[in-house]
């Protein structure tokens, strides 16, 4: 089991970090638009998932928690699921963090 120590980000990194994933979240939901089981949609979705895997590992899940809450209301979007999609572009299983 990891033993790390990890620090809250500041106002400026928070909102730094916000910033960066409503970025990545208004481009993921462009290509979604598009088509939902599109490369440039998966693309966008691995970039939005890889930034909460950090954003987790380097700070906690509370706090990306709280950042994804703040994404929402910055993009008025929706975040979505990390893992396996089907062909037709449907989530499998859940994601307790996503809002489909």
């Amino acid at each position: 089991m990891e033993n790390t120590i990890r620090q809250t980000p500041t106002l400026e990194i928070t909102g730094q970090l916000v910033k960066r994933g409503s970025l990545l979240l208004k481009a993921y939901h462009t290509e979604c638009h598009k088509s939902a089981a599109s490369r440039e949609t998966e693309f966008w979705r691995g970039n939005l998932s890889g930034f909460r895997y950090a954003i987790g590992k380097m700070y906690g899940q509370a706090i990306i928690h709280d950042i994804l809450e703040n994404i929402r209301k910055d993009t008025a979007l929706e975040i979505p699921p990390i893992g396996e999609m089907n062909s037709e572009g449907k989530f499998l299983g859940t994601d307790a963090d996503a809002d489909f």
